[in-house]
């Protein structure tokens, strides 16, 4: 079961694995774009090239129909990664070692819909991937295995995504030789180290450089490939794709003060410390890197962004 962009490249690494599901479930195609016309999800398209059997749900704890069915192949596990629906009773029960999920955070750690993201903006310097049980609570099942990752200082969500998504594959395919196996052990999650991982919202996307350095890239990071983190400069508001840490505690200047140029790109003051800006885009233009950016304002070292 799976809906999201890294349930479906999750999908397609486990093939590549030899590891096929008999049964692909998703969620219905979307309307997207201008005209508003129903899109498949990525899910459903790595199962169409892989032609494996797909059943489309919008709401499988009320699908009779996938129920009868799922009972009827006997089951040894369900897996569940990146799925936009909460699963219930009877399908946690129904295969003979219920249901799995990858979820691409240290467990308790970071439960919900942004581990990555939010691991990102609170600095971590070690993320991982858990295979756990579900059960009726949200990523609060007990684990199967676990294996930590780095976290490199310039990581986005979108490269450490990556590395996780490697990781995972991996553990999971040993978790699931385990449960063939019968020598699976679970260990139940210490609810009072438990952390949550909320959506990030369009507020939580806005920086300003009064912020200090580190939170500021950490953020930037956290945020790309999407939503991307913005700010306001000459009353427009530019995205921030790409930055790097050049200064973490250190009151330099005003801030948005540039300061100088590091490797052909403007190192602007921050509340404390101070980043570079190496790729920046203005609202619906193209992405730029920060030496264009600053050409094409006319500003110097010593100015301020306006």
């Amino acid at each position: 079961m799976a809906s999201g962009s890294w349930g479906a490249q999750c999908l397609l690494e486990l093939t590549k694995k030899d590891v096929f599901p008999d049964l692909v479930v998703t969620s219905n195609p979307k309307p997207s774009g201008r005209g508003l016309k129903l899109r498949l999800n990525k899910v459903e398209e790595v199962a169409n090239s892989l032609k494996l059997n797909l059943w489309r749900s919008e709401n499988i704890n009320l699908d009779e129909a996938l129920k009868g069915e799922l009972v009827a192949q006997k089951l040894d596990v369900i897996i569940v990664i990146d799925f936009g629906q909460k699963v219930k009773e009877p399908f946690l029960s129904i295969p003979k070692f219920g249901c799995i999920n990858l979820h691409p955070s240290l467990l308790p750690k970071y439960r919900g819909a942004a581990p990555i993201q939010r691991a990102l903006m609170d600095g971590q310097k070690v993320t991982g991937v858990t295979v756990f049980k579900l059960t009726e609570l949200m990523d609060a099942g007990p684990i199967l295995a676990q294996e930590e990752v780095p976290i490199d200082i310039d990581d986005t969500a979108g490269t450490l995504s990556k590395k996780l998504l490697s990781a995972g594959v991996d553990l999971l395919v040993t978790a699931l030789n385990l449960l063939v196996a019968g020598t699976a052990k679970f260990k139940e999650q210490d609810e009072s180290t438990a952390t949550y991982a909320p959506k990030i919202t369009n507020e939580e996307a806005f920086f300003d450089f009064d912020k200090k350095a580190t939170e500021i890239h950490n953020k930037v990071r956290a945020l790309n490939p999407k939503p991307g983190a913005y700010t306001i400069v000459n009353n427009r508001r530019l995205k921030v794709w790409r930055t790097k840490l050049i200064n973490e505690e250190e009151t330099l200047s005003t801030p948005r003060t540039i300061l100088g140029i590091d490797e052909g790109f403007p190192v602007i003051a921050c509340g404390k410390g101070a980043v570079s800006l190496r790729e920046v885009q203005w609202e619906g233009k193209a992405t730029i890197d920060g030496r264009s950016f600053i050409n094409g304002l006319r500003l110097h070292e010593g100015d301020v962004l306006p």
